[in-house]
Order: structure tokens, then sequence, then C-alpha cells
């Protein structure tokens, strides 16, 4: 193994968060994709030198994000490369057939861009989060995505239609880390309001939430609750988790063990048959824990010669087939790991002035690359063998694909019948976690599948409201009991209005960090405080992060059509009274005009506007 810290000024000397390699076929070409605080994304090219140590030539310079950008991800075929930052946006590159100056000079400098050796351009804009995009994760099959924001919420989109299919808006505070399972069944999140959330791909529901663990029995036999993972006083942005390559692992960084009065900074290891508990940790001695990433070559497992002169396969600590190796960096070091034993088969530090932000492997795991926020990037190589004999078959996995078509269906059913059975499911999976891994660990959890089973008694009264004019209300209210989520018990039981759609995510009663706690600690942090006031002032507009739902609009009964067309098409267009001038006109007597009623008591002719 060598190490080297190329002496470029990748982006400007300004701190750099995130780099990705591209999975590449070909052995000797790697391209690497780094994101900084100067706002671009540069490509560059990665060879092994004569001396085994990484070279470095510069490629391509992407401008077109107006803010910081924290994360950059190739597509596992590595076509698309996609970038978030601080301006909210997601954007999708790709590279060009032809290098096309005149197009890039657009969004850059005509010197800038006669440097470029490639032209890449935006294919598509995700827009969906509000505040900066701290992390992003592929599916598999790179038709699908998740990312995670300051604004509190983990977007599941798909790529080929653009599209929002699931906000996940549980969470309290900064999501600060997303991860895809290989196996397509579950994805991972974890924010600096201490809590790791597992969801199902399939239900879009909460699967596990592990904040909590209970420690040994102290000499009274009293056992304690302990946080399990770090509060917002971590000097970095990123909480960057990961499935292992075959999905049988999760990897957690920021995580703190309480022995004693001492506080142990680690990283968790939850297998994927027991994903409410971790199996192990592997202790970090100084500094907290910010990022995993896994190689993603397989390995045979580590032999040696017994007396016969045959191999003996070493001691398998977690009994797979193979080895998979994984790089976990605190915030000055970087610890590398395999699943065949619980120490560190390497350690690299003090090669950075400041915090490190990022991983990423090369597809034939010949390099792993790391980015500081001092403004700098080094490079670990490794010769042929070095870390041991790749799998000459690496395993088949099924992959789980969620249908993004069940889950429009489930939107507009979200809050009737079919929601709960789903939601007895994931209680009675997380009800258990409460005994072995804390009592209050898992609490939040069963609280809105109670709400929720309530909810369709409630609504079942008025069904027939869905009949006929009045379903404009209906239909203009989902996104008010979101802004009252507070009261969310009270108005199940006030009125059926506000029972269509039930704030499910925003029932969880987690604690989340106060705001007066969070902005003097995150004050502090080194890497640049630009970055500071981004995020620190994004704490307050939690409220507005769910806008008040567009009051009911009140529509002159009259030019209502007798015929369904008429009323589906008053939901599209943008002002009903425009849609008046060109319906027939209907007499007031007209029985189809008369709203039924229980609803409402009968009015005059003339509408009367509130």
């Amino acid at each position: 193994m060598k190490v080297v810290t190329c002496e470029i000024a990748w982006h400007n000397k300004e701190p750099v968060y995130s780099l990705d390699f591209q999975p590449s076929q070909e052995r000797h070409i790697h391209r690497l994709a780094t994101a900084g605080v100067d706002t671009t994304v540069r490509l560059w090219r990665v060879e092994q030198g004569p001396d085994g140590k990484a070279a470095v030539e510069f490629l391509s310079n992407l401008v077109r994000h107006t803010k910081a950008v924290n994360v950059v991800r190739f597509s596992p075929n590595g076509e698309l490369l996609a970038s978030g930052g601080d301006d909210a946006a997601i954007l999708l590159w790709k590279l060009n057939d032809s290098k096309e100056p005149e197009q890039a000079a657009m969004f850059q400098d005509e010197e800038d861009a006669q440097l470029n050796k490639e032209s890449w351009s935006v294919v598509k804009t995700l827009r969906g989060h509000i505040e900066d995009v701290y992390d992003i994760c592929w599916t598999r099959d790179g038709n699908l995505m998740i990312s995670g924001s300051v604004d509190n919420t983990a977007i599941m989109w798909d790529i080929n239609k653009g599209q929002k299919l699931c906000i996940l808006n549980d969470h309290k505070s900064y999501v600060q880390g997303v991860t895809w399972d290989p196996q397509g069944q579950y994805v991972a999140t974890l924010s600096c309001d201490r809590v790791m959330r597992v969801y199902s791909t399939h239900t879009k529901k909460k699967a596990f939430c592990v904040s909590k663990m209970s420690s040994a029995p102290i000499a009274d036999g009293e056992v304690k609750q302990y946080r399990m993972f770090h509060d917002d006083s971590m000097r970095s942005f990123f909480r960057r988790l990961s499935f292992t390559p075959d999905g049988s692992f999760l990897l957690a960084p920021a995580g703190c063990v309480e022995v004693g009065e001492n506080i142990i900074n680690t990283t968790y290891i939850f297998s994927r048959k027991s994903l409410k508990r971790p199996i192990a940790h592997l202790p970090c001695p100084t500094k907290a824990t910010l990022a995993v990433r896994c190689c993603p070559v397989y390995f045979e497992l580590r032999t040696k010669k017994g007396e016969g002169g045959s191999p003996e396969v070493l001691p398998n600590l977690f009994q797979l087939p193979y080895r998979m190796v994984f790089a976990v960096a605190s915030e000055d070091s970087i610890f590398l790991y395999d699943t065949q034993q619980s120490l560190p088969f390497g350690l690299v530090s003090n090669i950075h002035y400041h915090t490190l932000s990022d991983l990423t492997w090369s597809s034939d795991g010949s390099f792993l690359a790391v980015s500081s926020t001092d403004g700098y990037c080094s490079f670990l190589s490794f010769s042929p063998g070095e870390l041991g004999t790749p799998l000459k078959e690496p395993p088949t996995l099924e992959v789980f694909v969620p249908n993004s078509g069940v889950e429009k269906k489930g939107k507009k059913s979200s809050g009737g019948k079919n929601s709960s059975p789903v939601s007895q499911s994931s209680s009675s999976v997380q009800t258990p976690t409460s005994q072995p891994g804390g009592g209050t660990k898992d609490s939040p959890c069963p609280t809105p599948p109670d709400e929720k089973k309530n909810t369709p008694k409630t609504k079942s009264a008025p069904q027939p409201r869905r009949v006929t004019l009045s379903t404009l209300e209906g239909w203009g209210k989902p996104a008010t009991p979101k802004a009252s989520a507070p009261s969310t018990s009270q108005t199940a039981s006030s009125g059926s209005q506000s029972s269509p759609l039930p704030p499910q995510p925003l029932v969880t009663p987690l604690t989340p960090t106060s705001a007066s706690k969070n902005q003097p600690r995150v004050a502090p942090l080194t890497p640049s405080t630009s970055k500071v006031l981004n995020t620190a002032g994004s704490t307050t507009p939690k409220g507005p992060a769910t806008p008040k739902g567009p009051t009911p609009r009140r529509v002159s009964l009259t030019p209502v059509g007798s015929r369904p067309p008429a009323a589906s098409s008053l939901f599209s267009n943008a002002s009903a009274t425009e849609k008046a001038k060109h319906e027939r006109p209907s007499p007031p007597s007209d029985p189809v005009c008369q709203p039924p009623e229980p609803k409402r008591p009968k009015t005059s002719s003339t509408p009367v506007k509130s």
C-alpha cells in the first residue's frame, strides 16, 4: 500500500466535500469526480504511476450548480453522474460524444472551457428538496435513487421519469447519509437527530428505528439506556453509511458507546437479518467516524499453511464464503477492515490538516481515494493481490425492484383502509426491538399505527361525500393535516375533513434536538464558515418546510356539468371561474348542482362567499 497526497488545487484550494470513481471494466483507466465549495464538479483521470503511486490528470470542469456541491455519485453503469449541492438541486450529467465548447461556454469562461478534454452536459435536473442536498445513493440497476437533505427529508427518485417516488420526512434534523440496499429491499438514512431509520422500499414505511441501546447491567442490576449516535456537535457535515456489496451488512458511522463515564467512537455493523440492533461495532479510539465505503471486489478467504502444507482457512468472523473489504473514515484517519476479522488490517492517519469528508474505491480495488475539507485529496494505491485474491465468480444477488405504480395508488388511499395492515405489520416488527435494544428506542414507531387505525373509523361515516362537487374540498386539503401535525389526535376526532390523508410520518414523537442547541454547536466547525451559515439557518425553517396546502376554492355551484369529465377537467384548470365561462349554465334548481343534504345547508341560488 502506497499513499500520496497530490499537490493539486482540486477546487481552487476550497474544501472538497465529495469524490467518486466511475465504475469501469477497463482496469487501467479510472475516471474520478470531485466536488467542493467552489460550486463546480471536476473530472480527473487517475492512473498508477511508475512508482506505484497515483498520477492524476485533469479532464473537465462541470459548471452548473450555483452553490457548494456536497456529493457526487456515478450510476452503477457509469453513464450518469449525479451531483447534489447547497442549491437544493440534483443534476444528472452525461458525457457527450464529441466536445462542444460553444455549449460549455454558456456556463463558464471560454478559457476554462478550452481546458476541458471532455464535454459533459446536464440531461436531467431533480428538484424536490428545499435545502442543501448532503448525500446520494443509486440502486443497483441505476433506475432509482435516494437523496438526503438539510430539510430533514430523504427523497426516493425514479430516474427515468425524473419524478419523486416518496418523501421520507420522519427525521427531526439534517439527513446526512443515505444508502440503498443492493438487494433492493431497504433504504437506510442517518441524521444528526441521532437516529438511524430503515425503510421498506415496498411499503415506503419505517421498518426499524435505531437510536438507543441498553448498557450492561451495573453493580446494583440497573440497566441504563444510552444514545447510539453522536449529536450535532460532531465535526462533520456527513454521516455516509453504506450496505456491503452483497447487502448482508449495514455499516453505520458516527456511533458512540458509553463505557462507564467514557464515550468510545465507533462504527456499527448491522446484520441484514437483524437491523434493529447492531451485531458488532468497530471502535475508533480518537475521533468520530463519518463515512464508510466498501470495495466493489469480492476476495477469497485468507488462508495459512497447515502442518501438512495444505491451506487452512483462518477464523472467519461473519462466516461468509468470501471476504469483503471496506474503509472507514474518521475525522483524521482511514481504517481498513474486512469481514473475516474484527480488527483493522490497515490504518492511515495524519495525512490532512482538516476533517475528512468522503471515500471512494476504484472498480478494481486498486485505488482508495479520500477527500478533505483542507482542499486536498489523497490516494491509497494497492498492488495486485495486496488486498487478497479476487473471487473468480462474484455471488449473484436476488434484487427486489419496487414498483412505482403501486406507490401512486397507495398515495390516493394512504389515509384509507389498505394502509393499516402495513402499519400493523411494521409495528409488530418494531415492538420486539424495544426489549433487546432499549425500551424507548422504538417507542415512537408503534404510535402512528394506532392513530391510523382510528382514522378509517372516522372516515367511514362521510364516505358518500366523495361523489359530488364537494370533493373539491377533499382534493384541496391533503396538505392541511401536515401543517397541523402536532394536533393530529385532535383533528382525527374533530371532523372528517382532515382525515383523507393522515400525516403518518410526522406523528412520531421523537424528541428533536432543539434549534438553540444546534446553532452554537455547529458554529465552531472548521471546514468552512460559509457552509455553517447555510445550514445553521435552515433549522428554523422546518415549520415552513411543509407548506400549508391551498385553501379550498369557493366555486359557484351553477356552472358544473352533469358529466364526470367536466368535474375532472376542473382540477386541471388554473381557475374555476374561467372554466365557468365555457360550461353550460344550469338553472339553480338543477338537482345536479345541489350539494348533498348531510354536508352543507341549502343556500340561495346566489353563491355566498365567506
